[in-house]
């Protein structure tokens, strides 16, 4: 059997390059490989729970779209979407105090993780802000 380059389309079919798609999960044990999908499925659990709550508050199901929040919070506290989400939440509810104080969490949580830039923190400032102008 050939040996594929890294630069090479993926034999696994996904349109990738090799080295953009199998290639680091053939460099790891196998153990390790596990662990990687056992990440992935974890990550696509958190984004579909964390999707879901803007699909239940475009439909207007504002109480489990808080449960979904809720969960969130409770199952992923080292990510920052359950805070975000339910911010959405209470705005999308007219609960313009509790929605400043979830973006100021926002706010906070993104501070304390270097891998946030400042763009995404001055908008969650802004959101805050805005929130709490109109409870006043």
């Amino acid at each position: 059997m050939n040996k594929t380059g890294r630069n090479e389309p993926c034999p696994c079919g996904s349109g990738k390059k090799y080295k953009q798609c199998c290639l680091p999960a053939a460099r790891l044990p196998s153990a390790a490989f596990q662990d990687l999908e056992s990440l992935k499925a974890d990550v696509e659990k958190l984004d579909t729970l964390s999707n879901s709550v803007i699909d239940l508050v475009d439909a207007g199901e504002f109480d489990k779209a808080e449960a979904a929040c809720r969960s969130l919070l409770e199952n992923y506290p080292d990510q920052v979407d359950g805070l975000d989400r339910l911010a959405m939440v209470y705005e999308a509810k007219g609960e313009h105090a509790r929605a400043a104080e979830y973006y100021t969490k926002v706010v906070e949580f993104a501070q304390s993780h270097p891998e946030f830039d400042q763009e995404f923190i001055d908008w969650a400032k802004e959101k805050a802000q805005m929130n709490a102008k109109k409870v006043h």
